[in-house]
């Protein structure tokens, strides 16, 4: 992995998940605490921005009433529309302060689950000459499983923390680790991470 070559992911990083103040933070809140996820993201972040990595922050949000889902959503989002979760020009969707974002950042708001979907991420990591794409960030088994599957179609090498990522359960994350993550990524977690910048 070079540094000047990665780009480090953080899917979800917005109120609504890592705040106590957010609505589903209650189902988060045993895999952020587990695993120290915010404090790994942030380690991750500030040590690859520091080595010349492009840091990109992608929050999932909606247009109230959640028109860009269609007339018929089923499956997951039927979830995230019961729950009146990320909606834009709420604090909810906001990205949770506790993320140390810095000036140069990229911030990519995105409404859909796949962070290639509807965005400029492509052309973002075709620009910046990235063929390691380093993911981390909420849900486990939701956005960041789908980002990864299309990563990994499109060729880019894929790392995946399973220690700087999180989901509604502690049982949905370890599913996930197990079943998931070593099928289409590179499953590490933030040492091992850390240790390939030296």
């Amino acid at each position: 992995m070079i540094a000047n070559k990665t780009a480090i992911l953080v899917l979800d990083p917005q109120n609504d998940l890592t705040s106590p103040e957010g609505i589903l933070f209650p189902a988060t809140t045993p895999v952020l605490e587990k695993f120290n996820v915010i404090e790994n993201i942030n380690r991750l972040t500030d040590s690859f921005r520091d080595a010349g990595a492009t840091i990109i922050f992608s929050p999932i949000v909606f247009s109230k009433g959640y028109p860009e889902v269609g007339n018929n959503p089923y499956g997951v989002m039927t979830s995230v529309i019961a729950s009146n979760a990320m909606v834009k020009g709420t604090s909810g969707a906001e990205i949770d302060q506790q993320f140390a974002m810095m000036d140069g950042d990229i911030t990519l708001e995105r409404s859909a689950i796949i962070a290639f979907e509807g965005t400029k991420l492509l052309e973002i990591l075709k620009d910046q000459g990235i063929t390691s794409i380093v993911l981390c960030g909420l849900l486990s088994d939701i956005c960041i499983e789908g980002t990864m599957r299309v990563a990994y179609s499109k060729g880019f090498e894929v790392f995946t923390l399973k220690d700087a990522t999180a989901t509604l359960s502690l049982e949905k994350q370890k599913i996930t680790i197990e079943h998931c993550y070593p099928l289409f990524s590179k499953m590490i977690n933030t040492e091992d991470a850390l240790s390939m910048l030296k």
